[in-house]
């Protein structure tokens, strides 16, 4: 079995080739706890890990993070009912971090991990890594592109929770390959400064924005699109490309601006917060033959 986890900063995506997936928000939280089973948790060496609650880590360096009781949280979720699970698995990481990818295959390879997880139900689970491969996020969403892409001139725009990935290819040659700081995390904590008055966590401001508690202006959304297309200008000039393709959970939000607005050689991938994870089961299958 494969599994794919894309540990995002702002959400947690996971699929396996069986076809399950899973999708949470990334903020954890470890405090305390009276009644641990009424959230959804894991327990891994005595320390609980509670999900979708507390605040979002605002680190940069994603291996610089305590990532294990989000993976084997999103592992668990996809096989609810089985005890024991055993996979290769496939991590992303920005393009500039993707250097650093040692540091996860060296402390999850062929490690057995023993948990408590409370998904519907509770229950103890054993995750062998059997093996680990690292790809870099915004490139691999190529695999997953249809011909007239892959035999094209191309901009992939992957807006993650903290970063963005830049990818340009020709012919499915790489001729740029950036991350730049900027992502959804950036539009939220600006639209919660709007609102200081509310003291509003910035875990909550996508909630009351859907509820309507929060308005979001077109030119507020205008402004996180001109940021972002700023910092690409530094790098590329999209015009000289056939196709542009926007991806990642950052791209929903400005998805009106990139259709009626942008040129248009701009568009929005299929399943945008998906993207990554299905371009990287793509090539994590044709890595491992299955």
């Amino acid at each position: 079995m494969i599994t794919v986890v894309d540990l995002g900063n702002y959400n947690v995506k996971a699929m396996n080739s069986l076809t399950a997936k899973s999708i949470f928000k990334s903020n954890i939280s470890r405090d305390y706890e009276s009644y641990p089973d009424a959230f959804k948790h894991i327990k891994i060496d005595g320390e609980y890990t509670y999900f979708e609650k507390g605040p979002f880590s605002m680190e940069y360096i994603k291996t610089k993070k305590d990532y294990t009781a989000q993976l084997m949280y999103a592992i668990a979720s996809l096989n609810e009912a089985e005890d024991e699970i055993k996979t290769n698995l496939t991590l992303l990481l920005p393009i500039s971090e993707i250097q650093e990818k040692h540091k996860y295959i060296d402390e999850i390879k062929g490690k057995t991990f023993n948990c408590s997880v409370k998904l519907k139900t509770k229950i103890n689970k054993n995750i062998t890594i059997e093996d680990v491969m690292v790809l870099p996020e915004g490139y691999v969403i190529y695999f997953k592109l249809g011909e007239k892409y892959k035999t094209s001139s191309i901009v992939i725009v992957d807006i993650g929770g903290r970063t963005t990935n830049l990818v340009a290819m020709v012919n499915g040659e790489p001729k740029v390959l950036k991350t730049l700081k900027i992502g959804a995390l950036d539009f939220y904590a600006k639209i919660r400064e709007l609102h200081a008055d509310k003291e509003y966590n910035l875990e909550d401001i996508e909630r009351l924005i859907k509820e309507g508690k929060v308005v979001v202006t077109d030119k507020q959304i205008a402004q996180f699109a001109n940021d972002i297309l700023n910092q690409i200008k530094q790098h590329i000039k999209l015009e000289h490309y056939e196709h542009v393709l926007f991806a990642g959970g950052g791209a929903i939000i400005i998805e009106k601006i990139i259709k009626d607005i942008l040129p248009d050689n701009c568009e929005i991938v299929d399943e945008p917060l998906e993207s990554n994870m299905e371009g990287a089961m793509e090539a994590s299958k044709m890595a491992w033959n299955e």
